[in-house]
């Protein structure tokens, strides 16, 4: 979808006039994703949240906003980024690791829905006196995960997140000691959950809830896969749906109320949405490998140097020659960091993708940068951060977020020392 508007004499006028590194989103795929997920699921008591943590530009909010989805928030200031972008405090639900009484306190003020990953964190939310019952969720490790790598897995043995199955009873008498109805029961076990994990994951998610008196919904978390290489299947989400429909379906019968169904996918949101668009600074090379320098690096995609992750990459050539002989290319940044290398194996090892001669001066063009990418962004090196652009769904091109400088890099310590500002 992105492409439609995007020819490759496009993107050189927009990397110009932009300036590279820059990242370029599209409203209508991000869009498409979310009229997909509302469409597969026909269980009418449903709320679709999206898990922001993935892309939290304001532009982005809006449209998921405009689309009906609501909001999951990791952070106080997710919350209130979401807030800004013009969702109520009722469409907005928090699961953060990291808890203090402030944030608890301004989250119950707001009447924001907390859902505690912790036995600690529902004994924080009862050391708070309050005029209203305290009322939450809470977050549920089910024994078992599912990840691309342990840094994507969120359940299990070997991940943080959560309260471990073992210990939901003793989490059920925290929350009554300390006068708090637990009304939700969450889960969510990694990125890139295949349907076979989601339904052995739901299942056990609904076995667990049926202990709960007072249970008003189930949130069953995020993680539908994305195709980012050629051989990654998708989701069947029209099989996924019907089967998270029919199971909601039997449990509000088995427990004789309607009990609200919750997902927060993210990365599936707005992963196809992105482009991160670089410069060719040089073209260089060992006994063992050549390699192609960009202007961007894990400062502005960290997930091929974090996970090892597949983006897909072509470049333009600036002159518009044909495309010439093919060669194996290792594409790297410009960081100095030697992990700084956008062409790797899972475990990191260096993986050479075949391109046409590539010359300095010739654009990058790195896909399915839309998800964990500009939301991790970087500093690094003093470098300024990338520009953002949002396609329209008509095609109109709208800077969305101004380049960085370096008076943005040194605000903070300038103005510790009230020295104000830098000139460039």
């Amino acid at each position: 979808m992105l492409q439609a508007f995007l020819s490759d004499a496009r993107l050189l006028e927009l990397a110009a006039r932009y300036h590279t590194p820059l990242y370029i989103f599209d409203e209508a795929t991000i869009r498409a994703r979310c009229q997909e997920l509302k469409s597969c699921i026909t269980y009418p008591n449903h709320r679709i949240r999206y898990a922001c943590k993935a892309l939290t530009l304001q532009a982005v909010l809006r449209v998921v906003l405009d689309e009906g989805l609501w909001i999951d928030a990791s952070s106080i200031n997710e919350v209130h980024r979401a807030l800004r972008a013009g969702f109520n405090p009722s469409e907005i639900y928090y699961t953060g690791e990291g808890a203090t009484k402030e944030v608890y306190r301004d989250l119950i003020d707001r009447r924001i829905l907390i859902n505690c990953t912790s036995i600690d964190q529902i004994r924080l939310l009862g050391s708070l006196k309050t005029a209203a019952p305290l009322r939450c969720s809470i977050r549920v490790n089910p024994g078992e995960g599912h990840g691309e790598t342990n840094k994507t897995n969120t359940g299990g043995p070997s991940s943080k997140h959560g309260i471990y199955l073992d210990q939901v009873e003793e989490a059920r008498k925290v929350a009554a000691s300390h006068g708090i109805t637990l009304i939700g029961v969450h889960s969510h076990i990694g990125s890139g959950t295949d349907l076979a994990h989601w339904l052995r994951i739901k299942d056990k998610t609904l076995a667990i809830a049926r202990g709960f008196p007072d249970l008003e919904f189930v949130n069953l978390g995020g993680g539908l896969p994305v195709r980012y290489h050629p051989d990654d299947e998708r989701m069947p989400l029209q099989e996924w749906g019907a089967a998270l429909s029919d199971s909601m379906a039997q449990f509000s019968k088995e427990l004789g109320r309607d009990i609200r169904l919750l997902i927060e996918p993210g990365r599936f949101v707005v992963a196809e949405c992105g482009l991160l668009v670089a410069e060719v600074q040089s073209v260089k090379s060992t006994p063992d490998y050549n390699f192609v320098i960009v202007n961007t690096g894990h400062n502005h995609n960290i997930r091929p140097a974090m996970y090892g992750s597949y983006h897909p990459i072509r470049f333009i050539p600036a002159d518009g020659r044909p495309a010439g002989e093919t060669k194996p290319h290792v594409v790297a940044g410009y960081l100095c960091e030697s992990g700084d290398v956008f062409t790797v194996k899972a475990d990191g090892t260096l993986l050479p993708r075949d391109f046409p001669t590539v010359a300095v001066g010739d654009v990058m063009v790195m896909s399915h940068v839309g998800a964990y990418s500009h939301a991790m962004k970087s500093e690094y090196n003093s470098m300024n951060l990338p520009a953002s652009l949002m396609i329209t769904r008509d095609g109109t091109v709208t800077v969305v977020e101004r380049r960085g400088n370096l008076n943005d890099i040194m605000r903070r310590e300038l103005e510790a020392y009230g020295e104000g500002r830098v000139s460039m």
